[in-house]
């Protein structure tokens, strides 16, 4: 047999390519700075929605329409146009009703750009997770569920894994953002704070693994963790409530943090399924 080995000095990987008389053999090896070790990919239970995209294609055909409002609006109301129509005592009126397809365009197109953003985020936050885990770890992605007081919630991952449970709010945002305890400083208008929203979807994992009654006794945490996916963003944290971290240490935050309990295989899928039937439907789930 003829091996030839192929590998970075920079990282912990090699890739083995075998010649023998049975054939091509092809062999990754992922290893630690210690203790070397085969491994593959994290299990996937739920992989991505198109919710995001969904959003993203109806707020700009809004966007559209109301550009196409506008226009229509201008071209019967401005003078010295073939196409004007005398309103009489109705012109003010007529222009005051501009305003609002205007203001639509404004903001369906802001909605349209944050559905995108979202979108590449949860993307390349996906792509990490999937590179870096190995096979003791288990991911849900998007996942809808109605909280306490009735609203509709999403949580974009949720990561199972032998050290710990981890619920993980993505953002894709840009500029500079600043977090100092539960109040963040972003460079412009935003809804929740990350951190809220990451602890409100950790106890909505942690209630739903209590409801399914995978355990009857077992006490669990899980952990929240807000990342932030643009590799251009400016980052400052003061003591955060929740870890906030940047994408390219969010797999050493997961595979570092020690829960105090470790989690068998059997422990985690049971955890994974008990969270999928407490989210909503699956025809949301799709969307």
């Amino acid at each position: 047999m003829c091996e030839f080995v192929s590998g970075n000095p920079h990282n912990s990987h090699e890739c083995h390519f075998s010649f023998s008389a049975d054939g091509f053999i092809f062999k990754s090896y992922g290893y630690s700075r210690t203790t070397r070790q085969v491994t593959t990919a994290l299990k996937i239970l739920k992989t991505s929605g198109k919710h995001l995209e969904r959003q993203a294609q109806k707020s700009l055909l809004l966007a559209v329409l109301c550009i196409a409002a506008t226009s229509v609006m201008l071209l019967l109301s401005l003078p010295k146009l073939p196409t004007r129509i005398d309103l009489g005592g109705y012109e003010a009126a007529f222009a005051l009703a501009m305003v609002f397809p205007i203001i639509g365009v404004w903001y369906y197109w802001r909605r349209y750009c944050s559905s995108k953003m979202g979108s590449t985020g949860e993307k390349m936050v996906t792509q990490a997770l999937e590179s870096r885990l190995n096979d003791e770890y288990y991911l849900i992605n998007d996942v809808l569920y109605t909280n306490d007081r009735g609203n509709k919630e999403n949580i974009d991952h949720i990561v199972l894994g032998p050290n710990g449970i981890f619920a993980i709010e993505t953002k894709h945002y840009s500029g500079k953002v600043t977090c100092s305890r539960s109040y963040w400083q972003v460079p412009f208008p935003f809804g929740r704070s990350p951190s809220t929203q990451a602890k409100g979807n950790a106890y909505w994992v942690n209630k739903a693994i209590k409801v399914s009654k995978v355990f009857e006794t077992l006490k669990i945490w899980v952990k929240p963790i807000v990342v932030f996916s643009n590799p251009d963003l400016e980052l400052e944290v003061i003591d955060p409530e929740v870890e906030v971290v940047k994408l390219d240490r969010l797999v050493n935050s997961i595979m570092s943090y020690n829960n105090g309990y470790s989690f068998s295989p059997e422990q985690l899928k049971l955890m994974g399924e008990g969270i999928l039937k407490q989210a909503s439907p699956a025809k949301r789930q799709s969307e």
